[in-house]
């Protein structure tokens, strides 16, 4: 066709997995372009423009391991990193090493059919364009399509609304009256942002959660300086590590300590920041143990009821699930509920039970008269961004299909029958710090293609490479089996779908850690890349 545009790659997603795997890609020589829906790079960073958003894990590991230079010089002057900056951040990297020229903006892919004459995708995106690429690369983000709930009413409601991922400028806050239904990452940075302008706030809470402490602090010359000597060291001890966060992971359990003891580990802990620390860095049976795990809740449960003088509040904010969600962090939520002017209401005991032209109603027939209603009620997490595109193969199966009983993937890099489509921090990732997980996929992804290129070239196959289905369900059952050791199979949440009525539960990450995916990945390579045929 005419119309038609020819690539050896396209990638999708400009975020921490799709701008680096462009670069890896040129790197290879390949004619590489990528495309995003979003009006720059960054992701995530570029959507999320919500007032106090903010990375919750710390500056110097939030960024890419692959450039020291950028590391050394480009200023991170606090110990995380607001929105802007990581903006700032994404386009220095797109700049230096000139990837603006290789990325279409406001594209969106909507679907790809695979060609088994021609061994090609045939891509359709938003332009009217139609794209033929050897290899599809998705790196199109865990936490990209957004979840609104369906409350009656809702379309009678004459003041403003918004989901915490398309905030803009335009939304009046200050002096009026906020609802934020939700209490994950972004409920609790919005509340606590909007909180010190607004008439009032009310957090329309379901999940109460575990908050603890950031102590957002600006970082000193002279420790800037401790850190870029060290900058290999660093790295080498988050990607042998299991999370992946710049801290030390312990191997003493938690009744290995007197419990007078305990209580300074923790105080130090919640005075050092950072909820990924608490869960992660002071004991190493927190996230798998019952019994440790009320340790660590009785302490935060203490904590706001220092800090939360209304009891009811307290009792409101006061979670009754293990500490096993996404760990949260900021420094001034539980401070903002000692505000006159800030409310916190149980939707367990109190439903909402519509919307109403001035408010929200809940169960209890109370109307709360509020002028913006802001929806931080999360995402359809890790595949549900996947089932926005129409993926088709063989005989017209789509992935949707392919993945009714919950996604599959083999190491996280690729599903069976889907030849040359590669997964970037999509289903099966570890669950770990972000940039360094997004890393290892899209160098996995490449290693995969370098291969494919190679076989091809020789004249042996024509450049295609799939996973087995063997191995797609033994990865499957090594993340069920070890998330099953892990506190978070028991806690409900948008790591097994369950914040999505009728979807499959089924564990959208492995739980195994960092270093095990690692592992994992460097088995397969050395095995002549086992679990993957190359035709």
């Amino acid at each position: 066709m005419a119309d038609e545009k020819h690539h050896d790659a396209l990638v999708v997603g400009t975020g921490f997995g799709g701008l680096y795997e462009l670069y890896l890609l040129k790197q290879l020589g390949l004619d590489v372009i990528a495309i995003d829906s979003a009006g720059d790079v960054g992701g995530t960073w570029y959507w999320n423009r919500y007032p106090g958003a903010r990375s919750d894990v710390e500056s110097y590991v939030y960024r890419y391991s692959w450039d020291k230079e950028l590391l050394q010089n480009s200023p991170w002057p606090h110990n995380y990193l607001l929105r802007e900056e990581l903006q700032a951040y994404f386009q220095e990297v797109a700049r230096k090493n000139d990837l603006y020229p290789l990325i279409q903006f406001n594209t969106e892919l909507e679907a790809a059919t695979w060609d088994d004459t021609t061994s090609l995708w045939n891509v359709k995106v938003s332009t009217g364009e139609v794209l033929t690429v050897r290899y599809l690369v998705t790196a199109i983000g865990i936490l990209h399509k957004k979840n609104v709930p369906d409350i009656p009413g809702l379309n009678t409601f004459k003041g403003q609304t918004t989901h915490s991922s398309t905030w803009t400028p335009e939304l009046q806050y200050e002096n009026k009256r906020v609802a934020v239904i939700g209490s994950g990452a972004s409920g609790v940075q919005i509340v606590s942002a909007l909180s010190e302008k607004a008439q009032s706030m009310t957090h329309f809470i379901r999940h109460a959660q575990y908050v603890l402490p950031a102590s957002y602090r600006p970082v000193s010359t002279e420790e800037r300086t401790l850190i870029n000597e060290r900058y290999d060291k660093i790295w080498h001890d988050v990607f042998t590590s299991a999370v992946g966060f710049g801290f030390a992971e312990p191997n003493r359990p938690i009744d290995s300590v007197a419990p007078a003891d305990r209580e300074i580990i923790f105080q130090d802990l919640w005075d050092q920041g950072s909820g990924f620390r608490f869960l992660f860095g002071g004991f190493s049976d927190i996230a798998t143990n019952e019994a440790a795990n009320k340790e660590a809740i009785k302490f935060i449960h203490k904590k706001i009821k220092e800090i939360v003088k209304d009891p009811h509040k307290a009792e409101v904010l006061t979670s009754t699930d293990w500490f096993a969600r996404r760990p949260l962090t900021d420094d001034k939520y539980y401070d903002r509920f000692n505000q006159d002017n800030v409310f916190a209401v149980d939707l367990k005991k109190t439903p909402i039970k519509s919307i109403a032209p001035d408010g929200i109603e809940t169960a209890d027939g109370k109307v709360h008269q509020v002028d913006l209603i802001v929806f931080a009620t999360g995402f359809d997490a890790a595949d549900g961004s996947y089932y926005r595109v129409d993926f088709r193969v063989r005989k017209g199966k789509s992935l949707k299909d392919h993945w009714a009983d919950g996604p599959r993937t083999h190491i996280g890099a690729m599903t069976s029958e889907f030849p040359n489509l590669f997964i970037v921090n999509g289903p099966g990732a570890p669950f770990a710090n972000n940039p360094p997980v997004t890393e290892e996929g899209a160098r996995f992804a490449a290693d995969l293609i370098a291969h494919a290129e190679e076989i091809r070239k020789k004249g042996i196959g024509a450049g295609v490479v799939e996973s087995t289905k063997e191995a797609d369900e033994k990865w499957l059952e090594a993340s069920k089996q070890v998330a099953q050791l892990t506190l978070f199979s028991k806690t409900p949440s948008w790591f097994f779908g369950e914040n999505i009525e009728n979807k499959t539960v089924s564990p959208r990450f492995y739980f195994g850690g960092l270093n095990r995916f690692r592992a994992a990945i460097a088995q397969s390579k050395a095995d002549g890349f086992s679990g993957f045929t190359f035709g």
